[in-house]
């Protein structure tokens, strides 16, 4: 979490400190028809598959954690009074949560002393997923009412820490093949995995958000964000299914 806080730190003045620079080379330009906001934001959701696939028979437990993210953007008014406008943002953002699953005939790979077994387990798996990414988010805004904004676009993000990481227990492992030979885990017996390794630096997707007017300088919003490609590297066979970050956004923001 230190870490994280650093990171956030460290862009939100880098980002002011490119605003002041350019404004003063032009500063019509970033002074009129401008709002600069801060985002401080929680989020709520996970790296899921599209749809149960069947290899998950129960899912036992979910803990998102807290997923905290701090974006600066910059909104560009087409003309004064303008209903509509463009913005730009930079911010760093926790994805992550940990899972527990009952599974059959799960494809994964699982470490074993200095060797690493690839198969298909039947059993529970337990995964940790902690990823921070810095996003770069670019939104068409709709000043819906007095107090109301809409805002959506496209987001692009870059993974500069990487964990996705567990392990599997209370069942068996068919080496290789769904009928290979078995490899057994009784309740105090498991074998761990990890995968932070193939985690996707890069990531795009989509998000659509809404913000609410308190006072003068403070905005509440909550922003639902998609990512269209996987969580994982798309040749990564070790999953069956590609999963993908999806997240409610809950926070507030100050408008300067």
């Amino acid at each position: 979490m230190k870490k994280q806080f650093i990171v956030l730190i460290s862009v939100f003045c880098l980002f002011n400190f490119t605003v002041y620079g350019q404004e003063k080379t032009r500063k019509n330009f970033f002074k009129d028809n401008m709002d600069y906001q801060l985002h401080a934001y929680f989020g709520i959701g996970g790296s899921t598959p599209l749809g149960m696939p069947s290899e998950i028979k129960k899912i036992e437990s979910y803990n998102p954690g807290l997923q905290l993210g701090l974006e600066a953007n910059a909104t560009k008014w087409f003309e004064e009074n303008s209903k509509w406008g463009i913005r730009l943002g930079v911010g760093v953002e926790g994805r992550g949560m940990k899972t527990k699953a009952r599974v059959e005939r799960y494809l994964t790979r699982i470490i074993q002393g200095n060797e690493q077994i690839q198969g298909y387990f039947t059993g529970l798996v337990q995964t940790k997923v902690s990823n921070t990414y810095v996003n770069i988010p670019v939104s068409a805004v709709y000043d819906l009412s007095k107090r109301w904004n809409l805002y959506g676009g496209l987001s692009f993000s870059f993974a500069i820490d990487k964990q996705f990481e567990g392990y599997v227990s209370d069942g068996y492992l068919r080496k290789d093949t769904p009928v290979g030979p078995k490899i057994t885990f009784d309740k105090n017996g498991k074998a761990a995995y990890d995968f932070s390794s193939e985690v996707n630096t890069f990531q795009w997707g989509a998000h659509l958000g809404a913000e609410w007017q308190m006072n003068k300088h403070f905005k509440l919003f909550p922003q639902l964000s998609y990512n269209f490609n996987g969580v994982l590297n798309k040749d990564f066979e070790a999953i069956s299914f590609s999963l993908h970050n999806i997240y409610l956004d809950l926070g507030f923001a100050y408008l300067f």
